[in-house]
């Protein structure tokens, strides 16, 4: 599968790593195809693109930029044709606050930015060593939890987070964005705020 990634930082990258080594073509989004950053990124084997021609080329597409560049970036990628788009940003703002809630989501925002896509909520509830490697003691995995109103949307989340070796739950509609992002705060409050790591990441345990 073509995965196209808008965010060439710590999240994305780590991300298309993963995904590739699962079998999966690369192609990130650059305002500056020709930069050396973009130039690392193909010596690591992925393509490089302006985000129009990533949203052209890939069959799914992930959302991995900071908060306060995602709608220029959406804005830029263009008409996304109806594909997938796996929203992993969360809407922080100043001290750790969320500046969506209760009524609304940051990806339900993402999908009034982007209304020809259809966007599903993945990949923002952990931190980057855990999307490098989900695996903990006792054979447990992290979970990923993916929420979309698209069918085909919420297949591709939880199609990837599998193939990246989490336990992929389907949380249901894209409202439920609004519990999976202050999940995302609630990762940060334990592994930095209160200084507990960021090899920590959220479970489930089930009785059969």
């Amino acid at each position: 599968m073509k995965i196209g990634i808008l965010g060439a930082g710590n999240v994305g990258t780590t991300l298309g790593r993963g995904l590739a080594g699962a079998g999966h073509e690369i192609i990130y989004a650059s305002r500056q195809p020709q930069s050396e950053k973009a130039q690392t990124l193909r010596e690591q084997g992925a393509q490089v693109a302006l985000a129009a021609e990533v949203v052209q080329r890939a069959d799914v597409l992930i959302l991995a930029t900071p908060w306060s560049a995602a709608q220029a970036v959406i804005e830029s990628a263009g008409d996304f044709g109806g594909k997938p788009l796996l929203d992993a940003t969360n809407p922080i703002g100043p001290g750790f606050t969320l500046t969506h809630g209760h009524n609304d989501s940051g990806a339900e925002q993402v999908q009034r930015w982007a209304p020809s896509a259809k966007v599903a909520k993945v990949f923002n509830t952990t931190g980057v060593e855990n999307m490098a490697n989900p695996a903990y003691p006792a054979e447990h995995r992290a979970a990923m939890f993916v929420c979309a109103d698209d069918e085909g949307a919420c297949q591709a989340g939880l199609k990837l987070a599998a193939d990246l070796g989490f336990e992929a739950v389907n949380a249901g509609d894209l409202t439920k964005a609004r519990l999976l992002e202050p999940t995302a705060l609630l990762w940060i409050n334990l592994a930095i705020i209160q200084k507990q790591g960021r090899n920590m990441a959220f479970g489930l345990l089930r009785r059969s």
